[in-house]
């Protein structure tokens, strides 16, 4: 239990403290310390927590657990603690998690009503998603496309858990995007919390959302041809990633510098 408490516990429960020590240092004007607000910052550690269990679950799962072993979990970080990549993966986990409820809190603490503050702290959340479509362009621009390039002169297929994950996850950042801006043409004029307004305002901006989908498109269609394009045309799919990849870096330069 040593190594658990020493560099797992102790690591989180500093992370909880660091995030009180911030919201200690806000101006009073700017937070609001009621108690229904700290309340629901409180309520809302435990459900990050049982979150991150669940994602630990699988973790363990994947190395030959079972979800039940999470009862176990100081036993097996212990065991594995330096020699396996369990350990590593679940203290990561946790650590996100209360990373992202520090975030999420720090949003309600920004507001006078708790239930605003939830929405404002969702509303952020999605602000940010909206954009990772881009973050997944650059992905591709870095990882995936020199590696797909590589492994199709090397006639090799290129990796397909990297292709799994382009286009995974740019279905799930595209559809947070497709909400935000339905979410936004439909809000009407209202007055709520600083990142709803800010969302709002991102949702109805035409030029930047448009980019975007068009660079949600793009990686889709970068990840089927990765998928189908060696098997049918061979080496000629290099090319035609190619010029997927030269239209994100257009649509992208217009996106940040247009």
């Amino acid at each position: 239990m040593r190594v658990f408490i020493k560099d797992y516990l102790l690591p989180w429960l500093f992370v909880i403290v660091f995030w009180v020590a911030i919201w200690g240092l806000v101006p009073g004007k700017e937070k609001n310390l009621s108690l229904p607000n700290v309340l629901s910052v409180f309520v809302l550690l435990p459900i990050f927590l049982l979150g991150a269990l669940c994602f630990v679950g699988k973790t363990l799962e994947r190395y030959g657990y079972s979800r039940g072993d999470i009862r176990r979990l100081p036993e097996i970080i212990e065991k594995t603690h330096g020699k396996l990549y369990p350990a590593k993966e679940i203290f990561d986990t946790i650590a996100s998690a209360l990373v992202f409820w520090g975030l999420f809190s720090t949003a309600v603490l920004l507001t006078e009503n708790p239930l605003w503050g939830v929405i404002n702290a969702l509303a952020m959340f999605a602000l940010i998603f909206s954009f990772f479509v881009l973050l997944i362009s650059m992905v591709i621009w870095v990882v995936v496309f020199p590696l797909s390039l590589y492994r199709i002169f090397t006639d090799k297929e290129p990796h397909r858990g990297l292709i799994d994950f382009v286009v995974e996850y740019n279905l799930v950042l595209t559809g947070i995007l497709l909400a935000v801006r339905l979410i936004a043409l439909h809000a009407g004029d209202i007055s709520a919390p600083h990142y709803i307004m800010k969302l709002i305002a991102f949702g109805r901006n035409g030029q930047v959302v448009n980019a975007l989908f068009e660079l949600s498109a793009l990686n889709f269609l970068f990840g089927l041809v990765g998928f189908y394009g060696p098997r049918r045309i061979g080496k000629g799919t290099a090319l035609i990633l190619t010029l997927i990849v030269l239209g994100q870096l257009w649509v992208a330069w217009g996106l940040l510098f247009g």
